[in-house]
């Protein structure tokens, strides 16, 4: 019979050599895996302000570019009672500057007339003292003389005398009368310094007192009081224009704050998709709120599971291949992290669910390198599509194989 011929029977026992090598091959030469996933990861958005979504954001799929505005919220109920508050407060205290400001130019104005009126009344004075000071100089010349003609005759009378003519009585009344002239000589002296002094200190703007009076003139203590009064004007002036900057900063702050909740834009923080939206045209939406989730297609990646028997053949940095299941192109990848089968897995914010095992598989993560799928917008960048992983061996090992196996058995 046919099958009892040689040739068959050699025939069929290469075809199960090559059989069984086909099915051994792959796993001693490599590592490979068949619940890889391709994930990403993606950005919530959440509403920066309260109000209400005016249009329509993007659909589900949408591809959207790097700062392209995805949302705009407007809030008309935003309150502004600070604002107003804080113009009153602004305008009250420039309202104030403005009338203090007014008030102080009128005292300047009536400062410098009762100058005007100071420098008449201190040019009459000083002539009225020069002339004064004129007729006393003349006294003085005056008295001058008569003590000299004093002088004269008490000297004459002293030696007729001597002679016998006079009497001693007449020569004392020469006497006295010559003292007496003296005297009024050093009145007039001394009153002539007296209104000297007056006049220099006049001319000087100072008015002395007089007799116990004193001889300032009204112009002079008005126009005091009145430069008393413009100095408290211009400190109160300084504080409501201080007061009025300072409000109009906070005034400002308080405009850009509300500005801020009136409306806002939310842009996209990449190039990427539209991954899901829970919000729509005419939404009330709160701070914080979600509104948009969107696709980082730019750095894909993939978790797969292996045996951790192998967690020591891969590491980071070895390369992988990486073929979507049903298509052929092979896509290039490398290793970037590994986690044994006991680690705690943190929850990141993946599009797509990470492989998950109740057996002792270690955790692989793939960074695929750029290709075609990071711009694939219109399929989601292959997120979520399964795909066959294999990481080639660099040797077969068999020594550790066989000093495992000897290890599990005995």
């Amino acid at each position: 019979m046919i099958l009892n011929n040689r040739i068959t029977r050699i025939t069929v026992g290469i075809l199960l050599l090559i059989l069984a090598a086909a099915v051994l091959l792959p796993g001693l030469t490599g590592l490979t895996s068949l619940d890889g996933t391709v994930n990403a990861r993606f950005a919530t958005l959440n509403a920066p302000i309260d109000g209400e979504i005016t249009g329509a954001p993007p659909r589900i799929g949408t591809p959207v570019a790097e700062g392209e505005t995805l949302a705009t919220i407007r809030n008309e109920r935003v309150n502004r009672t600070v604002l107003a508050s804080l113009r009153a407060e602004y305008r009250t205290a420039l309202d104030r500057a403005t009338a203090l400001e007014r008030e102080r130019d009128e005292l300047v104005r009536l400062r410098d007339q009762l100058a005007e009126r100071l420098s008449v009344f201190q040019s009459a004075t000083i002539s009225s003292l020069e002339r004064e000071l004129r007729i006393l100089r003349k006294r003085v010349e005056v008295s001058r003389a008569q003590d000299v003609v004093a002088k004269v005759d008490l000297d004459r009378r002293q030696e007729l005398e001597s002679k016998g003519i006079f009497t001693r009585k007449m020569v004392e009344a020469a006497e006295a009368a010559g003292a007496a002239t003296g005297g009024e000589l050093e009145i007039s002296n001394l009153t002539v310094e007296l209104l000297q002094q007056r006049l220099d200190a006049v001319r000087q703007g100072i008015f002395v007192v007089v007799d116990g009076q004193n001889d300032v003139p009204y112009s002079r203590q008005r126009q005091d009081e009145v430069i008393v009064r413009i100095n408290d004007l211009n400190t109160r002036i300084a504080e409501n224009r201080t007061r009025a900057n300072q409000t109009e900063q906070q005034m400002i702050e308080e405009e850009k704050r509300v500005r801020s909740l009136e409306s806002a834009t939310v842009p996209s923080p990449f190039d990427g998709v539209i991954w899901a939206r829970s919000v729509v045209g005419g939404s009330n939406v709160v701070l914080n709120n979600e509104m948009l989730r969107v696709l980082d297609c730019r750095e894909l990646f993939v978790d797969i599971l292996v045996p951790e028997v192998d967690y020591d053949e891969i590491y980071p940095g070895r390369e992988a291949e990486v073929r979507l299941l049903g298509r052929g192109e092979v896509f290039k990848g490398q290793v970037q992290a590994l986690k044994g089968s006991s680690a705690v897995i943190e929850k990141d914010s993946l599009a797509a669910n990470e492989p998950e095992t109740e057996e002792r598989n270690a955790r692989i993560r793939i960074m695929l390198e750029p290709s075609a799928l990071n711009t694939d917008f219109a399929n989601f960048c292959q997120v979520g599509r399964t795909v066959q992983v294999r990481i080639a061996k660099h040797n077969l090992r068999i020594t550790q194989w066989i000093k495992g196996l000897w290890f599990s058995l005995f």
